[in-house]
């Protein structure tokens, strides 16, 4: 087990003071301290934003990463030095020679701390942890030189009254102030602003809407407001002004269910987003189309609110219940019980085994690493191992439904592409899952030119191969009737090769006969020739990567000329 660092936070040191009475006179026994009841267990809502989206590596840049860890039961922060931990796949916390895993407390609701960079490229999944919350957030390592780059992805919750005044995080990155925001034209209040998230309230929809109704609008977000390097970026349709009923009773709708699978076991955490919730709430996972016939198993409800209700999934074997069949799609009823309005979403929920893996994006890339591997799946619970054909992978984020990897070099002697299937397993539970083929490609060789295209038998002319991948080192040699001849490297790229040409024996030299004035003899002359000499010979040129063993070869490009073309007698 891993060491952790402790992050601590200055706290104000209050002091109290009491007065402890006694007497000589009438000793008396100490009273037992009163019994203090436990509160139950509430869920915990852990949220991380960073001050940047991305930064630079190897470079003294740093995001300021804040961990806010509130109820989920009334949304009050949790108590003072609530203890928890932070890991990151890359870079370090604290300090740029700090850790990639350190434990702190909470503070009013939130704990700070720094993360720096380090030299790996790649996306550092940063993981916070407070009792059983957890909570995300990505920074991007990018290479050096390279700009942050200004995006927006989602908009939470993207649902809210035409009325407005309600608060709402607008995600991406690359965020710099001065900022203004937009629904559908009408400015938003921001209360908070970092490189990666935005903080508004949403303003008033232009004109009201009827109820019942709903209505998309574009968000816009603007960086650098008129300032040098101003920028706007849009989410089209970013977000749904919705008035979920008349006459003052809320109709239920569900515009989403995050994330739309689980184990068998139930106890996955889901998001369901959308209109009109009203606690108390009734949710059910199972069959049918309406109240009065669904039938099913009623999930755990942890918080509402009138656009999103978080629950935990129901688990497919419960006794004394109508459980959701095993492996199975299953409907969601979410039913406002004051009002006895509901709504059924079909086939919103997939049950299946723990842990699966659905697909795999890439499903290929070079023998060399380095390719960024998404897989998709259920039942993915961090700490993972992944593995492509046997191979482990550097893992950089885990989320229930997704595993993003780092596929690593491997050794190559065949020249042949290496399929494997992916494989992901809890490290805790040991449990597993194989899903597709993951094919790690080996580059082959090839030869554009060589020039100069001739030089003498005694070698060493300077001869360029320009082509691509081409290994680091390379091997060259010139081929005369089957025979190869090495030709001494001395540089190469990827691209191109530089190499000295080697020295050829006579024997391998092409010749003709002559005559006592040395000139050519047709075949079979009368009477017999006089002697015979050297005449050029041509090449193949071929390279082999020793890495992988691959060959690429260009026929007939180089020419060797004889040292002594004289007519030489018997």
């Amino acid at each position: 087990m891993r060491a952790l660092t402790r992050f601590r936070f200055p706290l104000l040191a209050l002091g109290l003071a009491f007065t402890l009475g006694c007497s000589a006179d009438s000793p008396s026994s100490p009273t037992a301290p009163p019994s203090v009841p436990v509160p139950p267990s509430v869920g915990i809502n852990v949220t991380v934003t960073s001050s940047t989206s991305s930064l630079e590596a190897g470079s003294t840049e740093f995001a300021t990463l804040i961990i806010r860890a509130l109820r989920a039961d009334n949304g009050a922060p949790v108590a003072n030095l609530t203890p928890g931990t932070l890991t990151t796949t890359l870079g370090s916390l604290g300090s740029a020679t700090g850790p990639q895993e350190i434990a702190f407390e909470i503070v009013n609701g939130q704990a700070t701390v720094v993360l720096f960079p380090g030299t790996a490229i790649g996306s550092a999944s940063v993981r916070a942890a407070v009792s059983t919350g957890v909570g995300f957030a990505t920074v991007a390592i990018r290479e050096p030189g390279v700009p942050d780059t200004f995006f927006l992805s989602s908009i939470s919750p993207n649902t809210g009254s035409p009325q407005g005044g309600e608060t709402v995080t607008i995600n991406g990155g690359g965020f710099s102030d001065p900022i203004r925001v937009t629904f559908d034209g009408v400015t938003a209040v921001v209360l908070s602003a970092s490189g990666t998230q935005i903080r508004v309230t949403t303003p008033p929809l232009l004109g009201g809407l009827p109820p019942g109704e709903t209505r998309a609008v574009n968000v816009a977000v603007t960086i650098n407001l008129n300032e040098e390097g101003q920028l706007t970026d849009t989410l089209a349709s970013g977000f749904v002004y919705t008035n979920g009923g008349g006459g003052g009773t809320l109709q239920p709708t569900v515009f989403s269910v995050t994330p739309a699978s689980g184990p068998n076991e139930g106890g996955t955490q889901v998001i369901i987003n959308g209109d009109g919730f009203e606690a108390p709430v009734q949710v059910k996972f199972g069959t049918g189309t309406n109240d009065a016939t669904f039938n099913g198993a009623e999930a755990q409800v942890v918080s509402v609110t009138r656009t999103r209700i978080i629950v935990l999934s129901p688990t497919t074997s419960c006794p004394g219940c109508a459980p959701p069949t095993p492996n199975q799609l299953v409907n969601i009823l979410v039913k406002n019980q004051n009002s006895s309005r509901f709504t059924v979403v079909p086939s919103a929920f997939r049950y299946g085994s723990t842990v699966r893996i659905t697909a795999i994006s890439p499903g290929e890339g070079p023998a060399t690493g380095g390719t960024i591997v998404t897989i998709f799946g259920q039942g993915f619970d961090e700490p993972v191992a992944v593995s492509l054909g046997g191979v482990g992978q550097q893992v950089l984020s885990v989320s229930g439904s997704e595993v993003v990897a780092r596929t690593v070099p491997i050794a190559v002697t065949n020249c042949a592409d290496v399929p494997g299937a992916a494989r992901v397993v809890n490290i805790e539970t040991g449990e597993s899952a194989d899903g597709p083929t993951f094919t790690y490609r080996i580059p082959r060789p090839s030869i554009f030119a060589v020039s100069p295209f001739s030089g003498p038998q005694a070698g060493n002319t300077v001869v360029t191969v320009t082509g691509s991948s081409f290994g680091v080192p390379m091997i060259v040699d010139f081929v005369v009737g089957g025979t190869a001849f090495a030709g001494n490297v001395q540089s190469s790229t990827g691209s191109s090769i530089t190499v000295r040409s080697p020295s050829l024996p006579n024997s391998v030299m092409e010749t003709e006969t002559c005559d006592e004035n040395g000139n050519p003899v047709p075949p079979d002359p009368t009477p017999d020739p006089d002697g015979e000499r050297y005449l050029p010979v041509t090449a193949n040129v071929r390279v082999t990567d020793p890495a992988t063993g691959c060959t690429a070869t260009l026929n007939g490009v180089f020419t060797f000329n004889p040292t002594d073309s004289s007519c030489r007698g018997d």
